[in-house]
């Protein structure tokens, strides 16, 4: 495809774990940062951050599991000019979910030719009342990429990053490679019309 997209990653940790836990935290202040929010998290501190995201998983017994679905909203040039376009398209394109999910949210700006700010919001997997895990399904991913496309009035791509990747490609029977079930999925999302038009 020739065409420039603003996109929405999905970015799922199968084996998540103490390390990585520490480092969704620690990632969205880093040296990139130029807008940081938390919902229901400390976002001036990432061990405080890691701790309340880490206490609630316990709570809900959901310890051991993994606790981010990790998106990141790569926005382009005209799409978000500055820190706080970008900002407030995530926060919209969020919003669903803040009332029942914790979440760290930071800008990062790196310049490139079609985009200079790209957001990585971490949302907690464990639901704050009931516990339930939220996992990155077509269920969930799906009406997000819909939302970003709703929110810009712009076509979005949807981008599911499938980490642990083996680094062979499969081979089935009769010694063919099987590499298409190691690709990441993509799927572009076009916006319904604004209700004020």
């Amino acid at each position: 495809m020739d065409k420039d997209f603003d996109i929405l990653k999905v970015i799922w940790h199968a084996d998540g774990g103490e390390e990585y836990s520490k480092n969704a935290t620690k990632y969205p202040s880093n040296e990139d940062c130029v807008g940081l929010i938390g919902y229901g998290v400390d976002a001036t501190d990432p061990a405080t951050a890691k701790t309340q995201f880490d206490d609630l998983a316990k709570y809900h017994g959901n310890e051991g599991k993994n606790e981010f679905i990790h998106l990141m909203m790569s926005l382009l040039k005209e799409t978000a000019p500055d820190a706080e376009t970008a900002m407030e398209i995530a926060d919209q394109v969020i919003d669903p979910l803040k009332d029942e999910y914790v979440m760290l949210m930071g800008v990062h700006k790196k310049e490139h030719v079609k985009s200079d700010y790209h957001v990585h919001d971490f949302v907690g997997t464990t639901n704050l009342e009931t516990g339930k895990m939220l996992h990155p399904t077509n269920k969930v991913t799906y009406p997000l990429a819909q939302r970003m496309a709703d929110v810009i009035q712009k076509p979005v791509e949807l981008v599911i990053e499938r980490k642990n990747k083996s680094p062979e490609p499969n081979t089935i029977q009769g010694g063919a490679s099987n590499t298409e079930e190691k690709k990441d999925f993509t799927r572009i999302f076009y916006p319904r019309k604004n209700k004020n038009d």
